[in-house]
């Protein structure tokens, strides 16, 4: 088995705060009746601050094992440490509350507003009223829902994306260390999924929490996730590793299926815009752009169309991705646009920079070569 970690328990001379998060030692799940475990001797370490992806075939014990992460799910056998704490020696309601917990059918109380619904456990730890609704709306703010707007709704006056977004918000609430979270996403639609997943990231980046997700859908698990297990029938981890370990060297040939092809193309997913050397943009006349692709610009910097691309006849449909992106998407954007060039923006969706089909095909026959 290929492992991201060959010390699950961390060095006891290791700084607190290199410590894993999350260890599991040995831990197995097995039902009264029957003969086959659920889970079975499970070695999981979690860093600070990562997300970690539990991923498998239906019935391969990902749930489980995130359920007994928390107690809702005793294990038979094993030891779950939670900032070093094994977390069968705490009471288990006062350890849920320690950790965040976001479900794929939400959880949301019907007849509570999106502010009750959030405040819930922050009201049962007796933090003060005002403390509680300056963290309300706090929450409201990161997950992109506007607290006058959406503080007092109630879950049926939201849509699906909107609820799950207050589930994430729910589950911050207390600011937990760790969040667990099953296929929170697994009932949306793909374009609001998309949406979700990157804005899960940017919260991420600004919580820096540590996250174990369960989900069915690789893909999702390489776009969100630091680390990756792929659990095999029986309950056992298969390969705990990252992504692109996992996309370019499966341990074995149930991981290698499961992968399937286009793993080349998933990989794509892995390399962030920001990392590849960009072609400059000029703004304005072809006659002053030398060999740089030329862009028209609006009042406030951003771009419209293109005027000149090197090596390509006429003016090609404008396509733009953002530079927090992947090459995946800005492949998916050429693709779209029918175009061998995507424009790169800021945050402001102002010009970076621009990446074209040619520079990419070489900078990923480079890559490969280093690989």
């Amino acid at each position: 088995m290929s492992r991201a970690t060959t010390n699950p328990g961390g060095s006891a001379d290791r700084p607190p705060d290199q410590q894993p998060m999350i260890v599991l030692e040995g831990v197995s799940k097995t039902y009264p009746g029957h003969l086959t475990p659920a889970v079975a001797e499970v070695d999981l370490a979690v860093a600070r601050g990562s997300i970690v992806m539990l991923v498998g075939p239906s019935g391969c014990g990902k749930t489980t094992t995130l359920k007994m992460m928390n107690r809702l799910i005793e294990p038979t056998t094993g030891r779950i440490l939670l900032d070093g704490e094994d977390v069968t020696k705490v009471n288990a309601d006062q350890l849920r509350r320690r950790i965040g917990y976001v479900i794929q059918q939400v959880g949301l109380f019907p007849h509570f507003t999106v502010g009750q619904n959030i405040g819930v456990v922050p009201r049962m730890l007796g933090w003060e009223r005002r403390r509680i609704r300056q963290r309300i709306d706090e929450l409201l703010e990161l997950v992109g829902l506007p607290p006058g707007e959406f503080r007092d709704r109630y879950p049926r006056q939201l849509s699906g994306g909107q609820q799950q977004r207050v589930g994430v918000a729910r589950a911050l609430a207390a600011d937990p260390p760790v969040m667990l979270m099953d296929e929170p996403f697994g009932a949306i639609d793909p374009i609001t999924r998309e949406r979700l997943h990157d804005q899960f990231l940017e919260i991420q980046r600004t919580v820096r929490k540590t996250i174990c997700f369960v989900t069915h859908d690789l893909q999702e698990a390489i776009k969100l996730g630091d680390h990756i297990a792929i659990f095999a029938a029986g309950g056992r981890i298969a390969q705990y590793d990252t992504p692109e370990m996992i996309l370019s060297r499966p341990a074995n040939d149930f991981v290698r299926e499961f992968v399937g092809s286009g793993a080349a193309v998933r990989r794509l997913h892995l390399i962030a815009l920001s990392t590849l050397a960009l072609d400059k943009i000029a703004t304005g006349s072809s006659a002053t752009a030398g060999a740089h692709p030329v862009i028209e610009v609006d009042g406030s910097g951003r771009p419209v169309a293109w005027i000149r691309v090197p090596g390509v006849d006429g003016s090609p449909a404008l396509a733009t991705v953002p530079l927090s992106g992947s090459v995946y998407d800005a492949v998916d954007a050429m693709l779209d646009a029918h175009s061998s060039a995507v424009a790169v923006v800021d945050g402001d969706g102002r010009a970076v920079g621009a990446l074209r089909w040619e520079a990419l095909v070489g900078e990923l026959q480079m890559r490969g070569r280093h690989r």
